[in-house]
């Protein structure tokens, strides 16, 4: 009998991988005859995927629209030699071939931020895309997104758009769209793009109240010296330039919600954007880029659209932690659950259904760190683990990176506890900020095996840490080289593999090393890049492959991809302060592209 239902289950998984063989076949097939269009914000540095363990894990998370992202991205370089018809290739690895830099005045005091990210849209993941020249028919140019932190005026943009990205497009750069969307308000946080690039979301911060603006551009529409307003209202393709803005209710908060750290989050399959406020509420909105948007509104005793609360729960805007400012939600669509930090030092979990928390009082936090966190968790959603980057722990103040499983459900967060690393080996004060770090390829290619590299403490300063991976278990932490001579701040870490090359991009906010190994030219800010394909070459004299001074630090750095057109492989980023921006040759806040290899 054992026999017999032992062949029964064989029989059924053999049918059953069959199926999935078939519709993975299938979805291939319909993908290979669209374009594939490639979305790169904020929320691709903290949801990662290390490399699933079985056909149906990657089947499972072959419905995520972020995981066909970063498939996308990480294969370009091997469909690219492997078909002549895909021009989206692996970059020349010289100097000569990674020329075409630019830098633009985005206006007086304009920066992306600290710890944010601008947001680039490509046409397609196989192609660089110019707006002259034109693309075929039925395309568009690829461009890159710029907040500027700057509150509108008649010449001053809150937001703008570059095109004719690459040293192989004719008059690069181009603004493609420049606005002011508020002469009170700034964009202080990081903006998000619709799954087509035609529309924009992101948070107009005013002193008193916080808006959701959902932009749909048109092409060439303001200058930076001239911006566009945007007409408000009923807002379709036939009528852009136009927004729709919502301020984020006040429900279930006596205060007016403000937002000066978090940046929304979109929920592809369906069409909702969270994001958090100061006051520690975390909004839900439903309809945003493909339907009519609205805020999910719910109290204990009221309820609006998409709200059904039983006994007096499932309250939005969700009661997180009551005073505090929360960080950028991170959305786990397979688990139903938004995840957040904040500036209390807690950890918090939301079922992205029911919201919370409910009016019994339970809790989905978990105070983990005695300062609040500097950014949003790092997770590796085909693994479910939470990655955490404090600046003081509860247990002994000193940096640390934790490592906690995604709670099955919402209120099992409750008391959770976790592995925990130093990235510090000395009692000084913790880092005024710290952002989050990155795994290096091995660690995605092997399926969470490899190593995960942050910025810490040594002594009086701060420097690299890298920290081993084993198959999902975080080994004893190893000591790189110093960055600075005294203690700063870091930059979030950002990595990419460009061909054969894996490499790491971060900034220092200021004294930064002038020597070796780290080699910036001047003991100020810089921006730098580290060769991280053999680990086994980390240590405290580990050097620097390419450096660049940059007024401030630099804001999030986002990455194109691996490309033999010219000028194709690029990072891209601002200071954090005025400095010379040298294709409009004039001083302010610049808009930067770099080469991945030299950041010239």
């Amino acid at each position: 009998m054992i026999s017999k239902n032992w062949w029964r289950i064989r029989v059924a998984q053999i049918i059953l991988v069959v199926f999935v063989f078939a519709l993975i076949a299938i979805r291939g097939a319909n993908a290979g005859e669209e374009h594939e269009h490639l979305v790169t914000d904020w929320s691709h540095r903290h949801l990662v995927f290390s490399e699933p363990h079985s056909l149906m894990k990657r089947f499972e998370l072959s419905r995520d629209t972020r995981y066909i992202q970063q498939v996308r991205r990480k294969n370009a370089e091997r469909r690219g030699l492997d078909r002549d018809e895909w021009r989206w290739r692996r970059a020349l690895e010289h100097p000569d071939n990674l020329h075409g830099d630019w830098s633009v005045n985005l206006g007086s005091g304009a920066t992306v931020g600290a710890g944010n990210y601008p947001a680039k849209y490509s046409f397609d993941s196989t192609s660089a895309n110019c707006a002259a020249p034109p693309p075929g028919a039925g395309q568009q140019p690829d461009f890159v997104v710029y907040n500027t932190s700057q509150p509108g005026s008649n010449s001053q943009a809150t937001i703008a758009a570059f095109t004719n990205l690459y040293s192989s497009c004719t008059g690069s750069p181009s603004v493609y769209w420049a606005y002011n969307t508020g002469t009170v308000g700034a964009v202080v946080t990081s903006p998000i793009l619709s799954f087509d690039g035609s529309q924009v979301a992101f948070i107009q911060s005013t002193p008193g109240a916080a808006t959701l603006v959902i932009l749909r551009w048109a092409a060439f529409s303001g200058t930076l010296s001239n911006p566009a307003i945007p007409a408000t209202g009923g807002c379709t393709a036939l009528t852009a330039p136009c927004m729709t803005t919502f301020a984020l209710s006040s429900s279930n908060s006596d205060t007016n919600p403000t937002d000066t750290h978090s940046s929304p989050i979109y929920d592809f399959p369906t069409d909702t954007l969270f994001v958090g406020d100061a006051a520690g509420f975390l909004h839900k909105f439903t309809g945003v880029f493909l339907g009519t948007p609205m805020e999910v509104v719910c109290t204990s005793t009221t309820m609006t659209d998409g709200c059904t609360p039983p006994a007096g729960k499932n309250l939005w805007p969700a009661i997180v932690d009551p005073g505090a400012q929360l960080s950028s939600p991170v959305v786990l669509d397979n688990f139903k659950e938004v995840l957040m930090t904040d500036t209390s030092g807690l950890l918090a979990v939301v079922d992205m259904t029911v919201g919370g928390i409910d009016d019994l009082g339970s809790t989905t936090t978990v105070k983990l760190a005695n300062t609040g966190f500097d950014d949003a968790p790092l997770v590796d959603v085909t693994a479910g683990k939470v990655y955490l980057f404090a600046r003081a722990d509860l247990a002994t103040s000193a940096t640390a990176v934790f490592q906690l499983q995604v709670p099955p459900f919402a209120d099992a967060l409750d008391n959770a506890t976790g592995p925990e690393v130093l990235v510090s080996d000395s009692g000084t004060n913790p880092t005024p900020a710290m952002f989050n770090g990155a795994f290096d390829e091995a660690y995605y290619d092997t399926g969470g095996t490899g190593n995960l590299y942050a910025c810490g403490i040594s002594g009086t300063s701060n420097a690299l840490w890298q920290i081993p991976i084993s198959a999902g278990v975080m080994g004893t932490p190893v000591l790189g080289p110093s960055l600075t001579t005294v203690d700063g701040t870091c930059s979030p870490i950002t990595e990419f593999q460009n061909g054969a090359t894996d490499r790491m991009f971060l900034s220092v906010t200021g004294n930064a090393v002038t020597g070796t190994p780290i080699n910036c030219s001047a003991g100020s800010a810089c921006i730098m890049s580290f060769d991280i394909t053999d680990p086994s070459t980390w240590g405290l004299s580990k050097v620097t492959s390419a450096t660049t001074t940059v007024t401030g630090g630099t804001s999030g750095i986002i990455i194109d991809n691996s490309s033999s057109d010219v000028g194709a492989s690029q990072v891209y980023f601002t200071p954090l302060a005025d400095q010379a921006c040298t294709t409009t040759l004039d001083t302010g806040g610049c808009a930067i592209q770099a080469s991945q290899e030299a950041l010239d």
